[in-house]
């Protein structure tokens, strides 16, 4: 009996570990600057999750998870946003729909109205291409 309630409490401490590091991974997240609550859909379904800006990349981060690695990562040159839905519920907390691409795929980001115009503005505001801005 003694080996079974250690067993028994061995995977409580796991489930207790696993469960604050979830909520640890979560937090630190949310809390990073220039960090957003969205959604993607790359036509199988939908992820929720955190996006985060970098100088040079949007990190995507899915909820469901215990990586502290993005799942997903698009370089801020090679994306771009197609055009925008707002949903017929335009009430406070209503989410809009980006129709985005990256490298000629197309997928989905659905976020607040202020999370995409921020997007925007930090794709908008992507410092010249060094190849490019040679002065001739």
């Amino acid at each position: 009996m003694p080996e079974a309630l250690t067993v028994i409490i061995v995977a409580a401490l796991v489930v207790v570990a696993l469960a604050a590091l979830f909520f640890w991974r979560l937090r630190t997240l949310s809390h990073r600057v220039g960090s957003f609550e969205c959604a993607v859909y790359e036509g199988k379904r939908w992820a929720s999750g955190i996006a985060t800006y970098t100088r040079d990349h949007l990190d995507f981060y899915e909820v469901v998870s215990l990586s502290l690695r993005p799942s997903r990562r698009w370089a801020r040159r090679e994306m771009d946003i197609l055009g925008r839905e707002r949903p017929a519920d335009d009430g406070p907390g209503a989410l809009s729909e980006a129709r985005c691409v990256y490298a000629g795929a197309e997928f989905r980001l659905a976020a607040e109205d202020g999370a995409l115009d921020g997007l925007r503005s930090w794709l908008e505001a992507a410092p010249p291409d060094p190849s490019t801005s040679r002065i001739v």
